[in-house]
């Protein structure tokens, strides 16, 4: 019995360790207030915003981060998105593409049903990010539709149960609103 306990303990202790989470890039970003856009659902990009609030809220100063978790028994790895919205563990990330160039990252709907993505060229440190909002009822009984839906051409989540940007906007389902914002994001912090 001590034997299997020991060997049960190490296991643990062991597969604990082959599920490591490393950080693969930390971004400072600055968004210049001035450019924000906000697009809403059936009325279109409105001209009187608080861009102040705005940047309250979803914050015009963030630092950035993408993490990578590396999965032991079947070889698989996820990148998750750190931010001030998804500062616990992140969020999981539906793409991402990094090159020396460019860095492009698309989050899946969170549970809150908020979803980001960003375009950032690595070389000048121009950034464009876009924050959509799902969460209304109409939302809502779109996606309920097409779980009932048994003739849909796509599944509408992933195999992880993950709902996509690319999914939503093939089914032409548009989120309630949309945030744009344009900016600056260097490698590092405090840059």
């Amino acid at each position: 019995m001590k034997k299997f306990l020991i060997t049960f303990i190490y296991l643990f202790f062991y597969n604990i360790e082959e599920i490591k989470s490393s950080e693969i890039i930390k971004m400072s970003c600055e968004y210049e207030q001035n450019l924000i856009k906000k697009k809403q659902k059936n009325i279109g990009f409105l001209e009187d915003i608080d861009r102040s609030q705005i940047c309250e809220i979803f914050s015009c100063s963030d630092v950035i981060e993408i993490h990578e978790t590396n999965f032991q028994p079947n070889g698989k790895q996820e990148y998750r998105l750190r931010n001030t919205w998804f500062n616990h563990q992140g969020i999981l990330l539906d793409n991402f593409l990094k090159t020396d160039k460019v860095l492009k990252v698309t989050t899946f709907v969170s549970q809150a049903y908020f979803l980001e993505s960003y375009t950032i060229d690595r070389i000048t440190g121009k950034t464009k990010r876009i924050f959509y909002k799902f969460d209304d009822p109409e939302f809502f009984n779109e996606i309920r539709k097409l779980e009932e839906n048994k003739t849909k051409k796509r599944p509408l989540y992933n195999t992880s149960g993950k709902l996509s940007l690319e999914t939503l906007k093939y089914y032409s389902i548009e989120p309630r609103e949309i945030f744009y914002f344009e900016g600056s994001c260097f490698e590092g912090v405090g840059v």
